[in-house]
């Protein structure tokens, strides 16, 4: 999808990942150590902190009283449907991916239907089960384990039916060779991870994902897993969005994974700019 437009930039970025050990940062769902301070009417501050390992940000923070015929992007839908903010870090071998957004899992009947997490690698696709569960209430976080959610909509995008998943496709559960159920929506992006008989599952995240904790507007999600799930496969992108695909996040990451493969790239760069310049 982001091809060659970031070629450019991947020394540069494999060249950090492999020497930036960043902050740690903590999956509890509090985004402070990443540089965001969440609140409610509009009084998010989103700073990202420079010594955490970014690979990558998306911002795109709307009015917070947006209704159902607030722009969005691609469309509408308003702060129930909003992707704020979407963050990408290497720390230690392991990759981190942070989201805030008003798709809560608790917004309610038809608008409680979070999308997975969609990451495009040189390798093909890998998919992280989001959850969410049947909305309309508030309740505890969800975390790895719990159970994955799947949604029918209808062409408004509504959620009209609501079932678990696979008992293995839990939230936070990472999977290789899935199926991907688009939104109903122009312009019909992948939305949901659809388990099929010749997928599999390759981890499980540390992950989290929050309800109405701290402000009445806005849900985390936060996520780490050790990228050696990944088979040292070169990330392109990652992206999130609602199941409806009112809105999305996509943050373009451009590098390989595992050290030693980060440290082989970036030498055989190197050697090829000496060589260009004997």
């Amino acid at each position: 999808m982001f091809g060659n437009r970031f070629a450019i930039a991947i020394v540069g970025v494999c060249l950090a990942a492999v020497s930036a050990q960043g902050a740690p940062i903590a999956i509890d769902g509090y985004l402070g150590d990443w540089g965001v301070n969440v609140g409610d009417d509009n009084t998010t501050v989103i700073s990202f902190a420079s010594d955490i390992g970014l690979l990558g940000t998306f911002t795109e923070d709307q009015d917070d009283h947006g209704g159902d015929g607030f722009l969005l992007g691609p469309n509408y839908g308003g702060q129930n449907y909003d992707a704020e903010m979407m963050a990408v870090a290497y720390q230690d071998s392991y990759l981190y991916i942070s989201i805030l957004t008003g798709q809560r899992p608790d917004n309610g009947l038809k608008r409680y239907a979070p999308g997975d997490i969609y990451i495009e690698t040189s390798g093909g696709v890998y998919g992280i089960e989001v959850g969410g569960g049947v909305g309309g209430g508030a309740g505890s976080a969800l975390i790895a384990g719990d159970d994955g959610s799947t949604y029918n909509l209808n062409a408004q995008g509504y959620v009209t039916t609501y079932g678990t998943t696979d008992s293995q496709q839990t939230a936070g559960s990472i999977w290789m060779g899935a199926d991907w159920v688009p939104d109903p929506i122009d312009p019909y992006d992948p939305a949901q991870l659809s388990v099929n008989a010749s997928s599999a599952m390759v981890g499980v995240a540390d992950y989290i994902y929050t309800r109405d904790r701290d402000t009445s507007q806005h849900a985390v999600i936060e996520l780490a897993f050790d990228l050696s799930v990944l088979g040292g496969e070169v990330i392109d992108y990652v992206r999130w969005t609602p199941s409806c695909g009112n809105d999305e996040a996509i943050v373009p990451v451009n590098a390989v994974p595992e050290p030693a493969t980060l440290t082989l790239m970036v030498l055989s760069v190197l050697g090829l700019v000496r060589r260009r310049t004997r």
